[in-house]
């Protein structure tokens, strides 16, 4: 596979990806955040159950103890952003949503350096001010026009940033990717069902509605997606995987536009372009390092 044609199929990861808010928003409909997450994961899971045993049986050693409770922590991590993501349409637009979501390039960073001390490059600062202006922008701004949604996936970016650093670490020491994503699809099934059995009803109509939405997510976000990235990125660049993935967010607005009619101010836009280029920034800065691939963007 050429550079080319790598780059090509991270982009239409991108474009897969930024097009899960919108079934992620309109499920919620007939669907709570909770049951949605579980249903997709679920799906998911199911999906993954055969490779994750052909990648076990090929395994030379089975996983340690240490290895698995490193697997639980970027699990955690990976609930976490879940649910802040997931609850937050609930008040927030898809388009604000997606461009919030990208503020986790310019978190992981600081959370290398809190978790690995890892040293930030020089581009960060720059880009970490100018992201938190379009932060801001895109929250209403003076006009005080946010909502608790955009501070949730905001809180959200800082989780996924975790998650980027501590799978970096841990894909070095236990290298099996289909397990671990098993292991996070387990992990929101488990918690968001035990959450969801108590406190959210459900009816039977209510997931045959919602089923169009739920395998779009767990099978093209989930599946499709994340076995795309991983084939494409042994024949790309770090650096290009990660510039690539930030159009996860323009695709989000897209879509939030033309599907679901979804309006945006100059301020908001301006939000939008000031978020974006802090991504480019740091991504292009000339001193910074390259990323391992395993600290690619997570989907949506």
């Amino acid at each position: 596979m050429s550079r080319l044609t790598a780059n090509l199929l991270l982009l239409l990861t991108a474009a897969v990806w930024g097009g899960a808010f919108v079934p992620q928003q309109t499920a919620m409909r007939v669907l709570s955040p909770m049951w949605f997450l579980v249903l997709r994961f679920a799906v998911t899971l199911v999906v993954m159950a055969p490779f994750v045993l052909r990648e076990t049986q090929r395994a030379s050693r089975p996983i340690s103890r240490r290895g698995w409770g490193a697997m639980i922590l970027v699990a955690l991590a990976f609930l976490v952003g879940n649910i802040l993501q997931q609850v937050s349409l609930l008040t927030t637009s898809v388009a604000n949503a997606g461009f919030l979501t990208s503020l986790y390039i310019l978190f992981t960073p600081f959370a290398a350096l809190a978790l690995t001390h890892e040293k930030p490059g020089a581009a960060v600062w720059p880009a970490a001010a100018l992201g938190l202006l379009g932060a801001w922008l895109l929250s209403g701004g003076l006009g005080g026009g946010g909502t608790i949604g955009d501070l949730l996936v905001t809180l959200g970016a800082v989780a996924w940033s975790i998650q980027i650093v501590l799978i970096g670490r841990t894909m070095r020491a236990v290298p099996r990717p289909l397990m671990l994503v098993a292991v996070q699809a387990a992990a929101i099934v488990l918690a968001c069902g035990a959450w969801a059995m108590v406190m959210d009803p459900i009816s039977l109509d209510a997931i045959v509605t919602a089923a169009p939405e739920v395998a779009y997510a767990g099978l093209l976000s989930g599946c499709v997606g994340y076995s795309i990235q991983a084939i494409a990125q042994r024949h790309t660049q770090a650096s290009d995987a990660a510039i690539i993935f930030a159009a996860e967010a323009p695709f989000a607005a897209a879509f939030g536009a033309l599907l679901l009619g979804d309006s945006l101010g100059s301020g908001q836009w301006a939000g939008m372009v000031a978020i974006f280029a802090a991504v480019v920034l740091v991504q292009l800065w000339p001193s910074r390092p390259e990323a391992a691939p395993a600290e690619a963007p997570p989907a949506a």
